[in-house]
């Protein structure tokens, strides 16, 4: 069974898809680790610039995410990503990173990469799949669908509070101003734009804390598979 999650930046759905994964014991997919996973080798190890993102060459990308040298785990409810047995996913999270997923996202070369990569490590899996596109056009006939929400300024105060963590000061204002940029060009992207997938269950994490959001996911996964 796939269960698939989408929904912009901050909304909460790595948290919720780990959550969701480790009640139901299924794997845990976070397809965003995959595109930041590749703008990190390819900007640090194939030496691209932020411009070169935006149209990368395929053999780089089939070399990278096919090599061998580029491995995804998820591990005791932790999904990291390696390169060359070297544990990348600490820098995955910085801004740099965030936006050369982003401009990865708008390639069909990189897409159909990441989406080949996907359906290799789901296939015969009990899985939770989270990223932007994953009900509407990775997995269209994923068992359930969900769409995550948040509304920006609170999906702003969250980055701020993560980036904190790591060192890193931004304002409220530099924050939101990331995360509606963000959201604009997901939304706008010509391929595979963020939008409510078909058939998608819309939760909202602005109020409901993650305990409620997780119950009622948790709800309604578990009336589909009474269903069969």
């Amino acid at each position: 069974m796939i269960i698939a999650i989408d929904g912009p930046s901050g909304s909460g759905k790595s948290t919720l898809s780990v959550a969701l994964a480790r009640h139901l014991n299924f794997y845990c997919l976070n397809s965003g680790y995959l595109y930041r996973g590749l703008a990190y080798v390819l900007t640090h190890v194939y030496v691209y610039d932020q411009d070169m993102l935006k149209d990368p060459n395929k053999e780089d990308v089939d070399a990278c995410m096919f090599g061998g040298a580029f491995d995804y785990r998820y591990e005791s409810g932790v999904a990291k990503i390696y390169w060359a047995q070297s544990d990348i996913t600490p820098f995955l999270k910085d801004a740099q990173m965030a936006r050369g997923a982003v401009l990865l996202a708008q390639s069909d070369i990189a897409r159909e990469a990441i989406k080949e990569f996907q359906i290799r490590l789901v296939e015969g899996n009990n899985v939770v799949v989270e990223g932007r596109a994953c009900g509407s056009t990775m997995f269209p006939k994923a068992g359930v669908k969900f769409y995550l929400d948040a509304k920006p300024e609170v999906r702003a105060m969250r980055f701020v509070q993560d980036q904190k963590k790591r060192g890193k000061d931004y304002s409220f204002e530099q924050a939101l101003e990331l995360i509606q940029s963000r959201d604009l060009m997901d939304r706008q992207r010509s391929v595979d734009p963020l939008v409510v997938p078909d058939g998608a269950i819309v939760l909202d994490s602005s109020v409901d804390d993650l305990d409620q959001v997780l119950q009622k996911a948790l709800s309604i996964v578990q009336e589909v598979m009474k269903k069969g």
